[in-house]
């Protein structure tokens, strides 16, 4: 009798063990269908500049800094949010998606600075490189994306293991295209609402890397401790976080859907 109890919860707990791991494949799936979003956008007006219709060089120069740019920055900040939320839930499934989103990130920001380097001549006169070197907002972004080459190339597990200690140092480069992004969007927006949405989705994430407050989240979600102090935490923190993430989620929403189809929104 004890003997099929025993076999009943361990037969009760597999199951929940692979309906949880089911559950987590398909949202990892979820969220990396969410990185084909921006170029779904793109595409009509892409497809229509390189058919050499009218307006079409004119609409991808109007729509790629809103829609491409907007979308780079959305994912660096779910990249960037992956370990925050593995330190307050202790949840794991999703700890893949930073890899995914970092390497979607760079797809999406090489296509952004490629399409706004070779379309934007009326805007900003003169060759690719001038264009570039001119504008110290251009060069800012240019630096950014130049940043992620080794972050890409070092993302996997044979780079890893060929790199050792060192590996470590090479993905501390995320923190310093972090900085550079956020001069982009200072130098490029002012002291204007884009860049304060950007500060107050990467304040939380920030905080949740100082080293004594992930140990002590950590400590204390094992312990099972503290938990109205960390409820009250992670309210205050998911605020701050929406009030920033929403309305730029929702410029891409606006600025993409008139992008579709091939209306962009000219400022």
């Amino acid at each position: 009798m004890i003997s099929d109890h025993a076999d009943a919860y361990v037969a009760k707990v597999s199951g929940e063990r692979v309906r949880r791991s089911e559950l987590g494949t398909k949202a990892v799936w979820f969220f990396r269908a969410l990185l084909l979003i921006p170029f779904v956008l793109m595409g009509p007006e892409v497809v229509s500049a390189i058919a050499g219709r009218p307006d079409g060089i004119a609409n991808v120069s109007a729509s790629v800094a809103d829609v491409l740019g907007t979308s780079t920055f959305l994912i660096f900040i779910m990249m960037l949010a992956v370990t925050p939320v593995h330190t307050i839930t202790g949840w794991r499934w999703h700890v893949i998606l930073r890899r995914d989103y970092g390497i979607a990130m760079f797809a999406t920001a090489a296509t952004d600075l490629t399409l706004a380097a070779t379309t934007t001549g009326d805007t900003f006169p003169g060759t690719v490189l001038t264009r570039v070197g001119g504008h110290t907002f251009l060069v800012a972004g240019t630096l950014s994306t130049l940043l992620l080459v080794p972050l890409v190339v070092t993302a996997n597990r044979r780079a890893q293991l060929w790199l050792g200690r060192h590996w470590k140092s090479v993905q501390r480069l995320t923190y310093v295209v972090w900085g550079t992004i956020l001069i982009h969007l200072l130098l490029l927006f002012g002291l204007g609402t884009v860049f304060l949405y950007a500060v107050a989705v990467s304040l939380p994430l920030a905080l949740m890397r100082v080293p004594w407050v992930r140990r002590w989240w950590d400590s204390a979600r094992r312990a099972g401790t503290h938990r109205t102090l960390r409820i009250v935490a992670v309210v205050v923190l998911i605020g701050i976080f929406a009030l920033g993430y929403v309305p730029l989620a929702h410029e891409l929403a606006d600025k993409g859907a008139a992008a579709f189809v091939q209306n962009p929104v000219r400022d």
